[in-house]
């Protein structure tokens, strides 16, 4: 009984790995396609690595899956950022990541900017 309630406990222990990591510097490119919901952005100057478990460790993802509304204030915002030359605080979850094609986990999920 004990190892079987030892056991459920490394496994939450486990889940509860997830961080919300913040990168700040200034935005270098944002890429929306025409077949895709997905912003990309890429920061030029990063202030600290982005540390992921995503396949691409260099740019971060407003997801598809984001309300409408809620996604074009976050090109908004990012574009202005980068028009002005400013930085941008982006914090993503380092498990959470964002398909891409067939590849289940390309880029890191923005979860909140500022």
């Amino acid at each position: 009984m004990k190892k079987l309630i030892f056991g459920c406990a490394l496994l939450m222990a486990g889940q509860a790995q997830a961080a919300w990591i913040t990168v700040s510097g200034k935005v270098k490119d944002v890429n929306i396609y025409s077949s895709r919901d997905t912003i990309l952005v890429t920061l030029d100057s990063v202030t600290s690595d982005i540390n992921t478990s995503c396949s691409n460790k260099r740019t971060l993802a407003v997801s598809y899956n984001l309300p409408t509304e809620r996604r074009n204030r976050m090109y908004s915002m990012l574009l202005s950022r980068q028009a002005a030359g400013k930085n941008v605080n982006l914090t993503y979850e380092s498990t959470s990541c964002e398909p891409w094609d067939s590849n289940s986990s390309v880029y890191s999920r923005i979860v909140r900017m500022n």
